[in-house]
């Protein structure tokens, strides 16, 4: 099934990264939050597992995290729409929100986002995230890795 959906990732320090054309960037101490569409074959519950794997060979920027960083909540809307440049503006509209790498995330965008890649001040929460489920710790399946939800509005 096709979706929108949003990972948060909480990093306690600053992580530095070799990022595909960005090349070395380093991610804040923050809450960060990336914004991705999973239209193609297989829908949002093959995206998902993409992410949860460890034995993949780079292909996205957000690759790149989550080899290294799993996410703790997550939204999802499913549908054909693209809406993810519509959430990064909500996520933008948040008090203290920036995008920490130019061009993190957005390599198809067509609306002129700064990055679909967000960092959140503290104490920021966008409204709707749950929990994500064990599966993430699991390279072999995802399934549901979290219960589902609907997108951030």
């Amino acid at each position: 099934m096709p979706g929108t959906y949003a990972l948060l990732f909480r990093l306690d320090r600053p992580l530095a990264l070799t990022v595909g054309r960005l090349g070395r960037v380093v991610l804040p101490a923050a809450d960060l939050v990336y914004v991705g569409s999973a239209l193609g074959p297989g829908g949002w519950e093959a995206r998902m597992a993409r992410h949860a794997r460890r034995d993949k060979r780079p292909h996205w920027h957000i690759d790149h995290l989550t080899l290294r960083v799993q996410p703790v909540l997550w939204r999802l809307e499913t549908g054909p729409e693209r809406r993810e440049c519509r959430w990064v503006r909500e996520l933008l509209a948040l008090p203290g929100a920036w995008a920490p790498v130019p061009g993190f995330g957005n390599g198809d965008c067509r609306e002129g986002c700064p990055a679909h890649l967000i960092a959140l001040p503290p104490g920021v929460l966008p409204a709707g995230m749950e929990p994500c489920g064990r599966a993430w710790a699991s390279s072999r399946s995802v399934g549901k890795p979290c219960s589902s939800s609907i997108g951030l509005g």
